[in-house]
């Protein structure tokens, strides 16, 4: 009797112990399993096992990857340098009340990428930098466009429109045969009506052929007065090829050197002679150190000015010959054709 009384005893002791420590009620198939002492429960009321202490055993899973059925991740542009292979500006002149040119952009990479543009937009004169223009995060492999920035309508001018794009490693990106930057011209109307272009000059004896030496101008299109240029641009002049030589080349009437520069949009080592006859003559892509005049210079028809070069950009050597009403940079959207000029002059050219 007394062995029994114990047994009973310690029984009732043990079930007051257990039953307030019981997390969740054991089904009666496993009345006899126990929680063990490591478990702990989860935010949903489940059961983990191992250590109540964060580890890399208890963090939660990974985001499933892509293709899973948790979703797709995002594909980042890969790292690799990008190319500049299109920077185009549709007009180089801007009337005031005119729709704004666009700036056309591209990038290509080895694979898929992506670059930061941006367009700088100077002041030609100042140098100055006016706006920062952003083109945002753009892709590679596609054709972008965008107008200039209406602000600039406001402000008519010369500038010069910079392009610069840092591709995704964090460089600037190379460029492939494209210019680094383009001017554009911002005229009001009554700017455009003061400058009615004088008539194109006559020649005659005051008039010299601009290239002594072996030449081409009539044979190729492309050499043409507007002649159709990457972009949606027109040639503005007359190519007088040179093959592979850099013959002189001689101021084609009597007049006064208005400018000597080196101009990085395309044009290269550049001099404009304000001709008598109120015409004004350029000569762009001279060779390198062969320039012979200076600014305010007063030049005789036939006088050695320079030689014809290909600087500017990847040309074969030849002499742009370009003739627009004085002042230069006001009249570039009034320039005309110098081909019947050139024509009735006589000249070494054998096409």
């Amino acid at each position: 009797m007394h062995r029994t009384t114990v047994l009973q005893t310690a029984a009732v002791l043990l079930a007051a112990v257990t039953l307030p420590l019981a997390g969740v009620r054991p089904s009666a198939a496993h009345a006899d399993e126990r929680t063990p002492a490591s478990t702990a429960t989860d935010g949903s009321g489940g059961l983990r096992t191992g250590s109540t202490t964060p580890d890399a055993a208890t963090s939660p899973p990974a985001p499933p990857a892509s293709g899973s059925a948790g979703g797709t991740a995002p594909e980042a542009p890969a790292r690799v340098p990008a190319t500049i292979t299109r920077f185009a500006l549709t007009a180089r002149t801007w009337k005031k009340g005119a729709a704004a040119p666009q700036v056309q952009v591209r990038i290509d990479a080895r694979r898929a990428t992506a670059a930061r543009v941006q367009l700088r937009i100077e002041d030609r004169a100042t140098h100055k930098l006016l706006f920062r223009q952003s083109f945002g995060t753009v892709r590679s492999g596609v054709d972008v466009a965008r107008h200039v920035t209406a602000r600039l309508a406001a402000k008519p001018g010369s500038y010069r429109l910079r392009l610069v794009v840092k591709d995704a490693t964090g460089q600037r990106a190379r460029r492939k045969g494209v210019p680094v930057a383009w001017g554009l011209r911002v005229t009001t109307p009554a700017e455009t009506a003061a400058t009615v272009p004088t008539a194109t000059p006559t020649a005659t004896g005051s008039y010299v052929f601009p290239v002594q030496g072996r030449c081409n101008f009539r044979s190729v299109q492309a050499q043409r007065f507007h002649a159709g240029r990457s972009g949606g641009r027109l040639h503005n002049g007359q190519d007088i090829g040179t093959y592979d030589g850099f013959p002189p080349v001689v101021a084609v009437t009597a007049g006064t050197i208005s400018r000597v520069w080196y101009d990085d949009f395309g044009g290269g080592w550049t001099l404009v002679i304000d001709g008598d006859d109120r015409m004004a003559y350029g000569y762009l892509h001279l060779k390198a150190g062969s320039i012979l005049v200076k600014a305010g210079q007063r030049v005789t028809p036939g006088q050695r000015v320079a030689n014809a070069g290909n600087t500017g950009g990847d040309y074969e050597p030849h002499l742009h010959f370009e003739m627009r009403p004085i002042p230069w940079d006001a009249n570039r959207d009034r320039a005309v054709d110098p081909l019947p000029f050139l024509s009735k002059l006589p000249n070494p050219c054998d096409g």
